[in-house]
C-alpha cells in the first residue's frame, strides 16, 4: 500500500480540491491511503475559537464558527453542481461544535482545544471524499478516530501502539482510503490531537502499520530544500536524504518534515517522498536508509517567534549540576521544547519554544532560586554542515545575541 498525505494548502480552495482531483488521477489510487489537513487556515481559525471561548468573548466566538463554516459552504457550493449530502454533514459538525461549547463543563484547555481544533480535518476528508466519489474516484472514508489510539495527552497525545496497529491491520488492500491527520481518539473516545502538523505523523502511523511500500508527502515547494524560501532567496533542492539526516533538520526546525515523522519510518525502512503538488512530475525529494553524500551543502534553518531565558545563581554562586537538573525538570513537565543550550560557571541559558504557554509558570516556580532574564520573539539560526564563509556572512549582516559552533552545526540567536 501507498500512504500520501497532503497538507491544508493543497486543499485551501476549490481549484486546488480540483488540482488534487487531477493530481490522483494521474499517479493512481489503486491500494492507496490519503491522509488530508485541515482546509487552509482552518486550525488557526479554530484556535482562536478556543481562545475567545476561554476569554468569554461568546459574541465573537459564535462570528467566528460562522465565518468558518461559511467559508466551506461555499466550497462546497464551488464543487458540486447540487446540494450534496456534505452540506447535512458539515452543518451538523459545526453545530456540534457549538452544542459542545455551550454545555461543556470541563475547563482544561487541552481537552477543549483537541474537540473543537481536530474538527477541521473531519470537514476536509469528508468534502474531499464526497467529491472523488462524485467524479468517479470511488474511495472509504474513515474516521481516523477508529483507527489511531492514544492516551489523554491532550495536545500532544502518545499512540497506543498495541491497540492502533490491531485496528490498522484490519484494512484491505487495493482500495483508496481517505483519512484525516493531526487527530485520535483515547479510551473513553474523546478526540485527542497529535501536535501542530501532526499530520505527517499521522500517514507514518498508517505506513508503519500496514508496511508501505512508501510514503509520499505533498508540499507546495518541489522537496526539502538546503534553506528555507521564506527567509533566503537562494535555496538548492536536496535529491535525497538518509533518514538521519533529514530527522537532524526535522529537529532544528525544518518545517517540510515533522520529527516523530520520520522514526516510524526509519524502523521500518519504508522510503518517505516529498514532492510538489503543484508540479507533480518533478521527483522531488527522497529520505532512505541510504547516507548520500549530497547532505554535505550547508542547510539554513531559521526559527522565529523563540524565546532565550537565561538563568543565573541568586547568590552568586556557581551552577551545580542538582540546579540544572532543577530548571530540566520542570521544563519537561510543562512540555517546553528546547532547541539550544548554552551554559557558564554562573549562568545558562536555553533557547525555546513555548507552544503551551507555559513559560511564565516555569518562571514563577524558579525565580526563588534563581536570578531569570526573559527575551521575547528572538529568532534561532541554525547553519548544518556550514562553511566559514557561511559564518561570516551572519557575522556580517546580523547584531547576534548568543552564538554557539561546533565541528558542524552553527546557531545564533539574533533579536
Amino acid at each position: 500500500m501507498k500512504i500520501y498525505k497532503f497538507g491544508g494548502s493543497s486543499v485551501k480552495n476549490s481549484k486546488r480540491v480540483k488540482n488534487l482531483y487531477k493530481l490522483i488521477k494521474e499517479v493512481g489510487y489503486k491500494n492507496t491511503l490519503i491522509v488530508i489537513s485541515a482546509i487552509g487556515n482552518t486550525t488557526n481559525k479554530l484556535e482562536k475559537v478556543v481562545n475567545k471561548y476561554f476569554l468569554k468573548k461568546n459574541t465573537e466566538m459564535k462570528i467566528k464558527i460562522s465565518e468558518i463554516e461559511k467559508n466551506h459552504l461555499k466550497m462546497i457550493n464551488d464543487l458540486f453542481p447540487y446540494n450534496n449530502k456534505i452540506n447535512i454533514y458539515i452543518k451538523n459538525l459545526f453545530k456540534g461544535i457549538k452544542i459542545f461549547l455551550k454545555k461543556n463543563k470541563y475547563k482544561k484547555y487541552n481537552f477543549i482545544y483537541d474537540q473543537v481544533v481536530g474538527s477541521g480535518e473531519l470537514i476536509s476528508t469528508k468534502l474531499i471524499s464526497e467529491y472523488f466519489n462524485l467524479l468517479g474516484i470511488k474511495n472509504i472514508w474513515l474516521d481516523c478516530r477508529n483507527y489511531i489510539k492514544t492516551d489523554n495527552s491532550y495536545c500532544e497525545a502518545h499512540v497506543n501502539w498495541t491497540k492502533t496497529k490491531k485496528k490498522i491491520k484490519q484494512l484491505k488492500k487495493n482500495y483508496l482510503y481517505i483519512t484525516q491527520g493531526f487527530i485520535g481518539a483515547d479510551y473513553n473516545y474523546f478526540t485527542t490531537t497529535l501536535g501542530r502538523e501532526g499530520s505527517d505523523y499521522t500517514a507514518s502511523i498508517f505506513s508503519y502499520c500496514l508496511n508501505a511500500e512508501s510514503q509520499t508527502t505533498w508540499k507546495d515547494v518541489p522537496g526539502i530544500l538546503n534553506a528555507d524560501p521564506r527567509f533566503f532567496l537562494k535555496n538548492n533542492l536536496l535529491n535525497s536524504l538518509s533518514y538521519d539526516e533529514a530527522l537532524e533538520l526535522s529537529y532544528y526546525g525544518a518545517s517540510v518534515i515533522h520529527t516523530k515523522t520520520l522514526h516510524p519510518l526509519k524502523q521500518k525502512k519504508i522510503p518517505l517522498y516529498v514532492r510538489s503538488f503543484i508540479y507533480p512530475k518533478k521527483k522531488g525529494t527522497l529520505v532512505s536508509k541510504k547516507i548520500n553524500k549530497e547532505i554535505i551543502k550547508p542547510c539554513f534553518i531559521v526559527k522565529k517567534n523563540q524565546k532565550l531565558i537565561s538563568f543565573y545563581m541568586n547568590n552568586f554562586s556557581f551552577f551545580l549540576e542538582k540546579n540544572i537538573s532543577d530548571i530540566f525538570t520542570i521544563i519537561s513537565k510543562y512540555k517546553i521544547k528546547v532547541f539550544l543550550i548554552q551554559s557558564s560557571s554562573i549562568s545558562i541559558s536555553i533557547c525555546v519554544e513555548d507552544k503551551f504557554n507555559n513559560l511564565n509558570i516555569i518562571i514563577n516556580k524558579l525565580k526563588n532560586y534563581f536570578i531569570i532574564k526573559l527575551l521575547n520573539n528572538v529568532y534561532l539560526y541554525t547553519i548544518l554542515h556550514y562553511y566559514v564563509n557561511n559564518v561570516n556572512f551572519f557575522l556580517k549582516k546580523i547584531k547576534i545575541i548568543l552564538r554557539q559552533i561546533n565541528s558542524d552545526t552553527a546557531q545564533w540567536i539574533i533579536k
